[in-house]
C-alpha cells in the first residue's frame, strides 16, 4: 500500500486542488502534515470529496447578527492559510473497510501508534474513536503497519 502524496496550498477559499486529487479513491486514510509536523489523521469513505468539503466549508457564520466561529472538524485549516500542506493518501482496497467503525477503528490506531512514538497527538486533532473489538484483527494491525512503516 503506497500512498498518492499530494502538495496542496491552503488558500481563502480552502484548498486548491489539483485534477489528480480530485480523482482519490473512496475508501482510505489519510495524513496531513506541514513542513514539521502531522497535523492531523483521517478516514474516507468519500475520497477527495470529504477533503474537499471539510477544506471549503465556511470557517465562520454569522448567527443572530454574531459573528461565529462556525463548528467543523477543518476549522484547524484557519492556522495554516497561505502554506502548503502535504496529504498523503492511503487506499484501502479490502471490502472491510467499507465498514464506517473499520475504518475508524483503523485511523484510531494509527493516531494512537503516533502518540505513543512521538509523545504527542497530531497538532490538529480533537479526538479520535477507539474500537476495541477491532484492535486485533489481523487486517487492520497490517494496514496500520503498512501506514505507520511510511
Amino acid at each position: 500500500m503506497k500512498p498518492t502524496s499530494f502538495i496542496l496550498n491552503v488558500n481563502d477559499r480552502g484548498l486548491a486542488p489539483t485534477a489528480e486529487f480530485c480523482k482519490l479513491p473512496l475508501y482510505g486514510i489519510y495524513i496531513i502534515f506541514d513542513d514539521k509536523k502531522i497535523i492531523r489523521i483521517g478516514e474516507c469513505s468519500s475520497g477527495a470529496s470529504r477533503l474537499k468539503k471539510g477544506f471549503r466549508g465556511p470557517l465562520r457564520k454569522v448567527h443572530r447578527g454574531k459573528d461565529k466561529k462556525n463548528y467543523n472538524a477543518y476549522s484547524w485549516r484557519e492556522n495554516y492559510r497561505g502554506k502548503p500542506v502535504r496529504i498523503d493518501y492511503f487506499e484501502l482496497i479490502d471490502t472491510r473497510f467499507k465498514d464506517n467503525h473499520f475504518r475508524r477503528a483503523l485511523e484510531a490506531e494509527i493516531t494512537f501508534q503516533f502518540r505513543i512514538a512521538h509523545k504527542s497527538w497530531p497538532t490538529e486533532m480533537s479526538e479520535i474513536h477507539f474500537l476495541e473489538r477491532y484492535r486485533t484483527n489481523e487486517l487492520l494491525i497490517e494496514a496500520a503497519c503498512v501506514i505507520l512503516r511510511h
